[in-house]
């Protein structure tokens, strides 16, 4: 965060991701890690917050059933399912997939059709493809030609 802040980026948001269906700890010697953390930062005065789209895809609702503002606790389970990709032996080709539901929201928030999305981690490449799905501009970098090479045929 020091260094977000030193590059001149405000701190708007740190949002939990609260994994309803985590691992459990292997160890037996320590408490089940559920959450990761996402820093929500913005440079200039220009920036996007999307507000009324939150609200529409914010699965909390009010006790009338109207929608609700989007609070900064996301509860959703990891990747699992038809989402998840496998690889030829039928395990997750990635450690660390996130959920198309999590990008979305990201990305939702914080860009309009026809802008561009970077992701300077692209792994499994859910970003570009909700990017994609989205009518984002995305820009993609990854490392390891593992994960570079499948991305190609990502559906």
């Amino acid at each position: 965060m020091i260094a977000l802040k030193a590059l001149g980026l405000t701190p708007r948001n740190i949002i939990t991701w609260h994994k309803n269906n985590a691992m459990p700890s292997m160890t037996k010697r320590s408490f089940t890690h559920s959450c990761e953390y996402m820093l929500y930062f913005t440079k200039g005065k220009k920036w996007i917050f999307n507000y009324s789209e939150l609200k529409k895809i914010n699965p909390d609702k009010t006790k009338d059933g109207s929608e609700k503002q989007m609070r900064d606790l996301w509860i959703m389970p990891v990747c699992q399912g038809k989402e998840r990709i496998k690889d030829k032996t039928g395990r997750a080709f990635h450690p660390t997939q996130k959920p198309e539901a999590l990008l979305e929201r990201i990305i939702l928030a914080s860009s309009n059709k026809g802008d561009i999305v970077l992701d300077p981690f692209l792994g499994s490449g859910t970003t570009a493809f909700i990017a994609q799905k989205l009518s984002r501009k995305w820009i993609g970098i990854e490392t390891d030609d593992k994960y570079t090479s499948r991305l190609q045929k990502r559906e």
